[in-house]
Order: structure tokens, then sequence, then C-alpha cells
């Protein structure tokens, strides 16, 4: 059973990636101590709790204002 993410994190990363706008989740988790996996596997629960993220052709990440 997936743990669920904690609401703290989804935000730091959230934050993370607004701050450095097209950056690719290796980047952003080495900026906030985390494996790329768990930034990767964020991904589809920050849409959920509404932090809009698109991701470019070469894996960068784009964010959209919050829900």
């Amino acid at each position: 059973m997936a743990r669920k993410p904690k609401p703290d994190r989804m935000d730091k990363v959230f934050q993370t990636i607004r701050q450095y706008p097209g950056e690719k989740p290796g980047f952003i988790a080495r900026l906030l101590g985390l494996h790329r996996s768990e930034v990767t596997r964020l991904l589809p629960s920050l849409e959920e709790h509404g932090y809009l993220i698109s991701e470019d052709d070469r894996g960068g990440l784009w964010p959209f204002d919050h829900r």
C-alpha cells in the first residue's frame, strides 16, 4: 500500500518547481535532499491536490498557478 504524500513535502516540491521552472525532477530532488523517484511519484499527487505542473518534451517541469 502506498503512503500518502505529506502536504508540506508537496508544497516544498511545488515551490521549488516555481523557483526553478523548466528544471528536471532530478535537479528538484537534489535541492530538497530527496531521491528523484520521490519527486516523480509526487507529481500525480500534486495535481490531485490542485498544484498544476506541466512537463515539457525534455522532462522539464513548469508550474501553473495553484487552484
